[in-house]
C-alpha cells in the first residue's frame, strides 16, 4: 500500500462527509413522505423481517472486510488475498442459505422475502470485495458512488410508493441499492476478482483464528440491536416496532453524518499508525470532538421530540415522539463507543471491546425487566435500556482502555 498520502486522505474524508450529509437529508425528506403514506404496522413488518435477516448474518458472518482492510502490505500475501476471497462467498452462500429458513419458520416467505434474501445477500459480499479496494483509501471515488446510490434509491422508493406500491416500497429500495452497489462498485474499478480456492481444514483454522475477536464482537454487536427491535414487536406487535424503527432511525441520524470519521477514515488511520501514544491521542482528540456536539443534539432531542416529530410525521406518530425522547442516551454515546469499537478492532485488543458489548446487555436488563413486570411499556423500556446500556458500554470500555495504557507507561 505505501506511505499515507495525507493531504488525499484530508480530501477524500470531505467528500465522504459531504455524502453522508447529503444522504442522510435526502433519506430523511423521502422518510417524511413514506411516513404519510405508509402505516407503523407496515414498518413494523418490514423492521421485524429485516432485524431477523441481519441477526442471521451477523451470527454467521466472519467479518473478512475487517481482515482485509487491515492486514499489512507484508501480510497481504497473494495466496492470502484468494482466501479471503473464496472465503467470503462460501460464507455468503451459507449466510443466505440459513436466512431462507429463518424466514420460513419465523417469518413466513414469499417472493418478496425471496428477493429480500437474495438482495441481502448480494450487498453482504460486495461489502466484503469492497474491502480489497478500500485499502487503498479511494474515498474520493467512493463517497461520490455510495452517494449516488443512496440518493436513487431514496428516488426509487418514494416513486414507488407514490405510484401505489405501498409496503412493498420499502422492499424495492433493498433490491435496488444492492444491485446499483454492485454494478456502481464494477463502475469505478472497485470489484475486485480473484482466484476461487477450495480451503480445506487448516485454513479454516487459521482464518477462523484470525477473525474469532471480530465475529464475537459483530455477533453481540448485531444481534444487540436485533433482538431489541424483535423484543420490541414481541412486547407490543408490528405497530409498536413501527413506532420504534421510526424513533431508532431519527436518532441515528447525527451516526450517518458522522460515520466516516468514526468508522472509515479512523480505521484506516488506526492502522497505518505505528506510535502507540499518537494513536491513543488522537482517538482522545476525536472523541472530546464528538462530544460536545453530540452532547448538545441529546440535549435538544430530550427537551424538542415532542413537538417535532408529530409536526413532521403527523399526529399517527406521536409515540415514536416519546421513545426518541428517551433515546437521548442513544444519541450521544453510540456514536463514542463506536469511535472505541474502532480503535480496538485495528489494536487487535477487541477482548476489552466484549467486556462493553456485555455492558450494553446488562444495561437493558433493568428496563426489560421492568416492562416484564407490566410496570412500563416495552417500546418505553427499550428505549430506555439502548440509552443506558451505550452510556454504560463507553464508560467500561474507556475506563479498561485508559488502565490498561497506564500500565504500558509505567516502568517495569
Amino acid at each position: 500500500m505505501g506511505k499515507i498520502d495525507f493531504h488525499e486522505l484530508k480530501k477524500g474524508t470531505g467528500f465522504l462527509f459531504v455524502g453522508q450529509v447529503l444522504q442522510a437529508l435526502v433519506g430523511f425528506g423521502v422518510n417524511l413522505v413514506l411516513v404519510r403514506y405508509l402505516l407503523p404496522e407496515e414498518f413494523g413488518r418490514f423492521a421485524l423481517v429485516m432485524a431477523g435477516a441481519i441477526l442471521v448474518y451477523a451470527i454467521f458472518s466472519l467479518r473478512f472486510d475487517a481482515l482485509i482492510i487491515r492486514s499489512s502490505d507484508e501480510h497481504f500475501t497473494e495466496h492470502r488475498q484468494d482466501r479471503y476471497f473464496s472465503a467470503a462467498i462460501f460464507e455468503t452462500f451459507l449466510s443466505s442459505s440459513i436466512l431462507v429458513g429463518w424466514l420460513l419458520v419465523f417469518e413466513g416467505i414469499g417472493a418478496w422475502e425471496i428477493g429480500l434474501v437474495a438482495a441481502l445477500g448480494v450487498r453482504h459480499w460486495v461489502q466484503y470485495n469492497k474491502g480489497f479496494f478500500e485499502r487503498e483509501m479511494p474515498y474520493r471515488k467512493l463517497a461520490v458512488l455510495e452517494t449516488s446510490i443512496a440518493l436513487s434509491g431514496s428516488v426509487v422508493a418514494l416513486v414507488s410508493v407514490l405510484s401505489g406500491l405501498g409496503m412493498h416500497s420499502l422492499y424495492i429500495r433493498e433490491f435496488y441499492l444492492s444491485a446499483a452497489g454492485l454494478l456502481g462498485l464494477w463502475w469505478i474499478g472497485g470489484l475486485t476478482l480473484r482466484r476461487f480456492v477450495l480451503l480445506n481444514l487448516a485454513d479454516w483454522k487459521e482464518l477462523l483464528h484470525e477473525v474469532r475477536g471480530i465475529w464475537l464482537d459483530g455477533v453481540l454487536e448485531n444481534s444487540f440491536n436485533r433482538i431489541v427491535i424483535l423484543l420490541v414487536g414481541l412486547l407490543g406487535g408490528e405497530r409498536a416496532a413501527g413506532f420504534f424503527f421510526q424513533a431508532q432511525r431519527l436518532s441515528m441520524v447525527p451516526g450517518q453524518l458522522i460515520g466516516p470519521v468514526i468508522i472509515r477514515v479512523a480505521t484506516n488511520w488506526f492502522g497505518r499508525t505505528e506510535e502507540r501514544t499518537a494513536r491513543r491521542d488522537g482517538r482522545d482528540k476525536l472523541l472530546m470532538l464528538l462530544a460536545v456536539p453530540l452532547s448538545i443534539l441529546g440535549v435538544l432531542c430530550y427537551f424538542y421530540a415532542d413537538p417535532v416529530v408529530p409536526w413532521l410525521f403527523g399526529e399517527n406518530w406521536q409515540r415514536s415522539a416519546d421513545l426518541l425522547a428517551a433515546m437521548c442516551g442513544l444519541v450521544v454515546f453510540i456514536n463514542l463507543f463506536e469511535l472505541l469499537r474502532t480503535y480496538c478492532w485495528v489494536t487487535r485488543h477487541v477482548r476489552w471491546l466484549l467486556f462493553g458489548r456485555v455492558a450494553l446487555y446488562v444495561g437493558c436488563l433493568l428496563p426489560a425487566a421492568a416492562a416484564y413486570k407490566g410496570l412500563i411499556a416495552g417500546d418505553m423500556a427499550l428505549s430506555m435500556g439502548l440509552s443506558i446500556s451505550y452510556l454504560l458500554g463507553f464508560v467500561v470500555v474507556f475506563i479498561i482502555l485508559k488502565i490498561a495504557e497506564k500500565r504500558w507507561e509505567t516502568p517495569d
